[in-house]
């Protein structure tokens, strides 16, 4: 009788997990410049913490989630199955290049010149 909740997205962690680190280098770093503002009584330590704070924010979100949409099959560790999985997957895409370029080749036979031109390989009837 209770409606069943539908599941986060499958990112909203990440999403999350970035907005946080985002938030956490701006606040820190600010405090920590408005702190040496009330310490040395001036007023230029807390706009400079902000703007490294997101600046070293932008820089750990980029090294940790930036690596998972940056790695590739090619560069990635691989399980064997998942290896496997790709050599097939390679092969196939090998295999279907293979064959558009033989489909493409012009045979052996010469056309004459006083033969029609080919329309395709489609035959029509006429009702």
């Amino acid at each position: 009788m209770f409606p069943k909740a539908k599941p986060p997205s499958p990112g909203a962690d990440e999403g999350w997990a970035v907005l946080g680190s985002l938030m956490s280098g701006l606040l820190l770093f600010g405090g920590l410049g408005w702190l040496l503002d009330q310490w040395w009584d001036v007023r230029v330590m807390a706009p400079v913490g902000a703007v490294v704070g997101m600046a070293l924010g932008i820089y750990a979100v980029v090294m940790r989630h930036g690596v998972r949409a940056a790695a590739t099959p090619e560069t990635s560790e691989l399980t064997s199955s998942a290896r496997a999985k790709a050599d097939a997957a390679r092969a196939l895409r090998e295999a279907k290049t293979a064959n558009r370029r033989r489909a493409l080749r012009p045979t052996g036979s010469v056309a004459r010149p006083d033969a029609a031109p080919c329309t395709g390989t489609r035959k029509e009837t006429v009702a």
